[in-house]
């Protein structure tokens, strides 16, 4: 009878232990994930830094400096002739006949005329014979000296011709002058040697 109940305390005492033991390892678990402070699995958040990156700024172009003093442009070298209207008149209706020997009104146009062509087309002439004065060259080719003549002074605002024998030249109807530019052996006449007469009214 007393190792019976030995036997009884003993089985009652390996219960208490094992229920001890089971219950230790239930609550094990729940005390370390209660001390750790990042369990396994638990999600944490990672931190953004986020720093400010300066935009760059545009940089205006400078504005060109003005030209003070720009360069000039050269002239051409063989300038056109100036344009105009050109002769507008109707024929004057004079005769060209009984013209007498005065004044002359465009002897001052008829030289610059001369000038501009002995510049423009040099070829024409022969800058190396003159006869009568220092500009009165030789005529290579009468038929362009005398037609390019009459069409500078046109160019200018004049009216004008080559009749055969002599230049005419007018800006109105109530008369022109009358100009022999061409000598019998083929020189420019100049000057007012070249000037012969005005006829009333204008005959061209």
């Amino acid at each position: 009878m007393r190792l019976s109940l030995r036997g009884v305390y003993l089985s009652a005492a390996l219960v208490l232990t094992l229920a001890a033991c089971h219950r230790i390892a239930e609550e094990m678990p729940e005390q370390r994930q209660s001390r750790d402070p990042n369990p396994v699995g638990a999600s944490v958040p990672i931190p953004v830094i986020v720093t400010p990156v300066p935009l760059p700024v545009p940089i205006p172009n400078p504005a060109p400096a003005p030209n003070s003093s720009p360069e000039p442009v050269p002239p051409p070298s063989n300038p056109a002739p100036p344009s105009s209207a050109g002769c507008s008149l109707p024929p004057g209706g004079g005769s060209g006949n009984g013209c007498p020997r005065e004044n002359p009104r465009f002897l001052a146009e008829a030289e610059a005329a001369l000038d501009t062509l002995t510049r423009q087309e040099p070829a024409i002439l022969d800058l190396n014979q003159t006869q009568g004065c220092g500009n009165c060259y030789k005529v290579r080719d009468e038929q362009r000296y005398t037609a390019r003549l009459a069409q500078i002074l046109t160019q200018r605002g004049f009216c004008s011709m080559y009749d055969g024998e002599e230049l005419a030249v007018k800006n109105s109807n109530a008369f022109n002058d009358q100009f022999d530019i061409l000598t019998s052996g083929g020189y420019i006449r100049r000057q007012g040697g070249s000037y012969r007469s005005t006829c009333y009214p204008a005959w061209f």
